[in-house]
């Protein structure tokens, strides 16, 4: 079962007050926000292992649509961190995967998103999945040479295509996984803690005070020590990616 966000918290609260052994500091609404704004933000950036990879078929029939007349550019899901590539799809066997999987074209249930079909929506419920993305992204591969120009902001997620259009389209993407999938992973719960304990120290050396018992925090060391926490996330991070794990082929 996925870690929630609230349980999350729990675990960062219970780490900076030692199982409740000091009274709280740093509200959860803080907490819930370093996790939404910077943690999230940086792991989805910067951590392969955040990202899975996904394909998006797109009907050449987008084309006639009011939408993309007045606008010229598509708006993607908000999942799709980056575009790896965008193939023309001209050759109906390219959908021969070895089992009777469903025209792509039709039927295959329609993302929150115009214009897009996602191949997920039926293959993901196939026993087959894994084996279907890997076979599929095989005859991709040998399409290169079809593949299109294009400009893909992932903040607004909004795609320019700036190759003439004539056939289908199939995007290969890479889409962020689930938050929830996220919150259970160790490095970013190293990550959060460290993020959160040196919050806390910043928040605590604006002021000096007394704690109840007659005690004052050490806000130097709790930035210092959360630093260091956070530090050696990235540095595990950056040893575990490979350099060339996401390469833009534009």
């Amino acid at each position: 079962m996925a870690m929630t966000i609230d349980q999350l918290v729990d675990i960062v609260q219970a780490d900076l007050t030692i199982s409740g052994l000091f009274d709280k500091v740093l509200p959860d609404i803080e907490i819930l926000r370093l996790v939404r704004e910077e943690a999230l933000d940086w792991f989805y950036k910067n951590y392969q292992f955040s990202k899975t990879k996904m394909f998006y078929f797109l009907e050449k029939s987008f084309m006639q649509t009011e939408q993309y007349h007045r606008n010229q550019y598509l708006i993607l899901p908000q999942e799709v961190e980056d575009i790896v590539r965008i193939i023309k799809v001209d050759n109906p066997s390219l959908f021969r995967l070895g089992i009777q999987a469903p025209q792509l074209s039709i039927n295959m249930g329609v993302t929150n998103q115009p214009f897009l079909t996602s191949f997920v929506t039926t293959a993901g419920e196939l026993g087959v999945y894994r084996s279907v993305i890997s076979n599929f992204s095989d005859q991709i591969n040998k399409m290169t040479a079809n593949t299109l120009r294009f400009n893909y902001n992932h903040i607004s997620k909004r795609l320019n295509l700036l190759t003439t259009i004539d056939t289908d389209l199939m995007l290969e993407v890479y889409n962020r996984i689930e938050e929830e999938e996220m919150f259970d992973n160790v490095y970013f719960k190293q990550y959060v803690i460290g993020l959160c304990q040196s919050r806390m120290g910043q928040a605590l050396g604006r002021l000096s005070f007394n704690m109840p018992g007659n005690f004052q925090y050490n806000a130097a060391d709790m930035i210092s020590q959360g630093k260091e926490k956070m530090d050696a996330v990235i540095e595990k991070v950056r040893a575990e990616t490979n350099t060339g794990w996401f390469i833009m082929d534009r």
